[in-house]
């Protein structure tokens, strides 16, 4: 939906505007704020206009007290809960969060969305800093050693404006896990605020709280109708909603569900996919091949706009698509990103998880990691760390929760990025609150079977398409960058891929 900053910091001033809008405008291109002072507070917000078009919806938003807020994302049930408080229709869900926080009535699970928000009241205290339930909107923070606090949408800027330096620590897991998980971003003194968590006020939804081991037999029609409310919600929108669709049961389940305009799907001539989706005649479906020039100009552009490596070759085609996309005027797509997490898809490690009699921290790092980290380095003392916060839980659901609460934001990092850089917001229908309840009262034994994950989804999806495509095996994503960079040598992929983003960012 935007990017914004934020600040307190007194170093910052007008001289800083073109930096901040050349790391953040592209987040928002329907409108630019410019430099605000505001009750000893600097706010800039960059918008991409999706409910209410108006510009009566520009932010950052002032109450009537003289409070300010700056707001990134949606809150999808913002009708419902303007009558619940104030007996009104409103026309804008960051309107409606205006009021919400002026009047003190928030209540941060009551939202349906995906949201982060700073609110600074009229004396200039900062009463929040906000990131949704399951991260899918980012929030960055750096604090000075004067104690002066700076927001952002994107972490790059906090190191422009810094000079903050790269984080050695979060290369280190780059290098094994292709995103600082642990770090919180690329950059010393540059922090995430983590999902489900405010700056202020401290964690107001903890997804460890439902991993309970109780378990029920497994409703499909339940699950199915927990997905239908997401894909429901996260089309409400006053501008052209698509979908991105692949050869995945979880973008065709979507498609099954709902009805779309707008359906996009991009790979290699050759690719899988592609040539599954050619032949079957997808209403409303364009098909983009991509070519490794136009692949290799658009992973130039996109490293030197982010300022910082990304995780994984397809965030190339999702930006590619998504320029697709806006050239048809289309403003938000859906994709189904969440499924794999909340349904134990990841095949291999869910299977070993599975028959695990117990948790071996070092067999899990050799199943999740991509270059396996050296012995007692700070990595190593962190999984193990954060294991022992769950040591009551299953093998399985370690494993699990891992993958909701530190893995799958970094999905919401990839799409959040590629899409927005094209000037287009990613929804995940399947990352709801919604389905994640359905979702943890599924045995492990009921989500997998024979090696197969997403039981509960393949069986939903065979309804509509056939057992011999709902129980079909992942194909990925493959993208052949020795082609793409022009190597001769040995290098794979995946070598080449960590070696031009590095290089991409001076390393």
């Amino acid at each position: 939906m935007c990017g914004f900053f934020i600040t307190n910091n007194p170093s910052i001033n007008s001289s800083h505007l073109k930096l901040v809008e050349d790391s953040l405008a592209f987040r928002g291109p329907d409108f630019s704020s410019g430099f605000i002072n505001t009750n000893g507070w600097i706010v800039y917000h960059s918008r991409l206009s999706i409910i209410d078009l108006t510009e009566d919806a520009n932010q950052p938003i002032f109450d009537s007290k003289g409070g300010v807020l700056v707001f990134n994302g949606e809150i999808l049930n913002f009708k419902e809960l303007g009558i619940k408080y104030f007996n009104k229709d409103f026309e804008s869900d960051s309107k409606l969060l205006s009021a919400l926080l002026e009047r003190k009535l928030i209540d941060l699970n009551e939202f349906d969305g995906f949201f982060s928000f700073v609110y600074v009241n009229h004396n200039g205290k900062l009463e929040y800093a906000v990131r949704d339930k399951f991260g899918v909107k980012p929030l960055f923070y750096h604090k000075s050693e004067e104690g002066y606090l700076s927001f952002s949408s994107e972490p790059s800027l906090l190191n422009r404006l810094y000079n903050c330096g790269l984080n050695k620590d979060a290369i280190d897991e780059y290098y094994s896990i292709r995103y600082p998980i642990f770090s919180g971003s690329y950059f010393n003194d540059v922090f995430c605020i983590n999902p489900g968590e405010c700056y202020i006020n401290g964690e107001y939804f903890n997804i460890l709280n439902y991993f309970s081991g109780k378990y029920v037999e497994t409703n499909i029609n339940e699950i199915e109708l927990s997905i239908k409310k997401g894909i429901k919600t996260r089309k409400v929108s006053d501008a052209p909603v698509g979908l991105l669709l692949s050869k995945g049961i979880d973008s065709n389940l979507l498609n099954t569900l709902s009805e779309f305009n707008f359906k996009y799907s991009i790979g290699f001539k050759g690719d899988a996919d592609l040539e599954y989706l050619k032949q079957q005649n997808i209403k409303n479906l364009k098909i983009v091949e991509c070519n490794n020039q136009l692949y290799k100009d658009a992973f130039d552009y996109l490293i030197k706009l982010r300022g910082e490596p990304m995780s994984v070759p397809n965030e190339v085609l999702l930006y590619l698509i998504a320029k697709e996309a806006a050239s048809d005027g289309v403003k938000v797509l859906l994709s189904g990103e969440g499924a794999d997490e909340f349904f134990g898809g990841y095949d291999r490690i869910f299977t070993w998880a599975l028959y695990a009699q117990e948790f071996v921290l070092e067999d899990f790092i050799e199943h999740y990691c991509y270059e396996l980290p050296a012995e007692n380095t700070k990595l190593v003392y962190k999984f193990k760390s954060i294991f022992e916060q769950v040591s009551h839980l299953t093998p399985f659901e370690k494993v699990r929760w891992f993958f909701i609460r530190y893995h799958m934001p970094i999905l919401f990092r990839r799409l959040d990025f590629s899409l927005m850089a094209a000037g287009i917001e990613g929804r995940e229908p399947l990352a709801n609150i919604h389905t994640f309840m359905q979702a943890i009262k599924v045995s492990p034994s009921q989500l997998m079977t024979d090696g197969l994950g997403k039981i509960p989804l393949r069986n939903i999806i065979a309804k509509y398409m056939g057992k011999d495509f709902a129980f079909s095996s992942k194909v990925g994503f493959p993208v052949d960058l020795r082609k793409v960079f022009d190597y001769t040598g040995n290098e794979t992929s995946y070598e080449i891929w960590f070696k031009e983003n590095l290089k991409g960012v001076g390393i």
